[in-house]
């Protein structure tokens, strides 16, 4: 065998062993889902805005109860992506309206700085 087949053969080898390496890269992405929301964006909601200008912030809810239209859900699940043997985690609030204007909120999570809390009767 002559010395530049084995130099081939030699860099094929290592060619071969950093593409398989570069496959195996310990980086997993987040996993999200869902309405993302940020404080930034509860904090521009205030008493008395209409469904439009809610969703004009807000974006549309995934969740909206048939029955209750006066109640919108906004959901977001998400798992660490170097934990992923964790379960989901998820934050939901739920925003009130009564007839059509924005009157209060309900989360265990998010906390907009300009609207009451929902208080159950």
């Amino acid at each position: 065998m002559s010395k530049v087949s084995r130099l081939g053969r030699t860099i094929l080898a290592l060619f071969l062993v950093a593409t398989a390496l570069a496959g195996c890269s310990l980086y997993r992405p987040d996993l999200r889902q869902g309405d993302f929301i940020t404080q930034a964006d509860l904090d521009r909601l205030k008493p008395d805005m209409t469904k439009y200008q809610v969703q004009e912030v807000m974006g549309t809810p995934a969740l909206t109860p048939v029955f209750n239209l006066e109640q919108w859900n906004y959901t977001y699940a998400f798992v660490d992506g170097q934990n992923r043997d964790q379960p989901l985690k998820f934050k939901t609030i739920s925003l009130y309206f009564k007839h059509d204007k924005l009157q209060s909120y309900e989360s265990r999570t998010w906390h907009p700085a300009n609207l009451p809390e929902y208080r159950r009767r």
